[in-house]
């Protein structure tokens, strides 16, 4: 694949890292790693031969001839300090992913605030059943093939692009894919502006932009050829189109154009509304690689989405159904709750862990917004992530603004809490939704097997 045999990753329990690194151990390189804290990934990847620990040991990094590292990975980091007093090459996981992403001859990156795990998923759902030879690198589950990376060779190479910390801007796109700029990550971003400034960056760096009218509509886009431009969308204007939008219990059809020309009929089997223009971007990168609109849409229909994107978890003890989902901004939250209310006229009973005190101060308008159609609301305290609490504020700010302009929300300092009380109130006709990018995913599971 490139000039290396032993490759240290340090952080690789990510769910990134972790794709990384099986793609490079499927190479033929060497692959160690370590981690803070044990994992089911770390676990998972101990199964696949890779040698993957919790804490540090100099002695495995001393035989790498280069370490990865994650941006979470402070420079007081045991490994990377005697990495680098020993002359050993390092490199960011954002710099690796575009080295990596230039060993195949195409290069397909979905951006965007929401959307990039689902999209991206469905992308390599389709070229794995089309049998078309590409690596895949997805910041999720599929539950289609049970991983988060897919290895059948090395036409195209299909990742996400993370807009946090700018690491998108290292890769160079064929197709530069933009789904949506809502404001997000101010611990990268201090304003709007700045972050739509590194959208328009990403949009320079693709030779093709497809891109969804509504960030098309907030982006300034004269830097760019036009003529490499491809919106997407419900308007009129929008070049690839989706219309005769049908809904069967949250999960829809819709037939699409391309340039006012009808090009199919597709079929979701993944729930939500938002969900359309994730499959419309998927189908004009298909349709701009020549793939057959027919066998697109067989294997959009069959595609069932990715672990932790409304996942239905079963029922619980009294029999209200749980869904777990990743969603973690206000638009995310808002599109699963409307979702919910598509499925169900009972209560919908929401638990919300924020992520990141930076994000729940920028956007706490906004998140208290986004539960307008819950009838019950627990909010836990915040996951830190790479923050601590001085950089914004906890769980516990968020319930007080709510109750303070007038709508209901129950703070509670852990899951047990939340789980005793989901337990005593919820019936059969009620739908749980567990909200969060943290450990929240837990809940779910503690709710049914309680």
């Amino acid at each position: 694949m490139f000039d290396f045999n032993r490759i240290h990753f340090i952080g690789i329990g990510g769910i990134s890292m972790s794709a990384l690194a099986m793609l490079t151990s499927e190479a033929g390189v060497w692959v160690s790693g370590s981690d803070r804290c044990d994992s089911e990934i770390l676990q998972k990847l101990k199964r696949y031969g890779i040698n993957a620990y919790v804490g540090s040991n100099n002695s495995v990094v001393s035989g790498s001839d280069l370490v990865v590292y994650t941006s979470a990975v402070g420079g007081d980091d045991a490994e990377l300090k005697f990495a680098r007093a020993n002359k050993i090459r390092c490199m960011e996981r954002k710099a690796y992913l575009a080295l990596m992403a230039k060993t195949c001859k195409n290069l397909i990156a979905v951006a965007g605030s929401h959307g990039k795990t689902s999209s991206s998923a469905m992308l390599c759902h389709i070229f794995d059943k089309m049998a078309l030879p590409f690596k895949g690198h997805v910041g999720g589950i599929i539950n289609s093939v049970g991983a988060n990376y897919i290895d059948t060779g090395n036409d195209y190479f299909i990742t996400e692009a993370c807009e946090y910390g700018r690491s998108f801007l290292a890769l160079e796109p064929d197709i530069g894919v933009i789904l949506n700029c809502d404001y997000d990550h101010p611990d990268t971003y201090p304003t709007k502006e700045n972050m739509y400034e590194a959208f328009v960056k990403f949009a320079e760096h693709s030779k093709t932009v497809v891109i969804g009218e509504d960030a098309y509509d907030v982006l300034n886009l004269r830097s760019v050829d036009r003529d490499k431009i491809y919106t997407f969308g419900f308007g009129e204007d929008a070049y690839f189109r989706a219309v005769n939008i049908q809904n069967d219990g949250g999960k829809f059809s819709f037939d699409a154009l391309c340039d006012g020309k009808p090009i199919g009929k597709f079929t979701l089997d993944i729930y939500g509304r938002h969900n359309v223009l994730n499959a419309l971007a998927v189908i004009a990168v298909c349709h701009l690689n020549w793939l057959d609109t027919e066998e697109v849409a067989k294997c959009i229909s069959h595609f069932d989405g990715v672990d932790r994107r409304f996942t239905d978890c079963g029922r619980t003890p009294s029999g209200a159904r749980v869904i777990v989902d990743y969603a973690h901004h206000p638009k995310e939250i808002s599109a699963t709750i409307d979702t919910v209310r598509l499925m169900t006229k009972g209560r919908i009973i929401a638990v919300f862990e924020p992520h990141t005190y930076s994000r729940t101060k920028a956007l706490l308008g906004d998140f208290a917004d986004s539960f307008y159609w819950v009838d019950d609301l627990i909010i836990l305290p915040t996951y830190g992530a790479r923050e601590s609490q001085e950089e914004g504020i906890g769980g516990d700010v968020l319930a007080r603004y709510i109750n303070k302009n007038g709508d209901g929300a129950l703070y509670m300092q852990d899951y047990e809490s939340a789980r005793d009380y989901i337990q005593g109130n919820a019936t059969s006709r009620d739908v749980v939704v567990v909200l969060g990018a943290g450990s929240i995913n837990k809940l779910g599971a503690m709710l049914i097997n309680s």
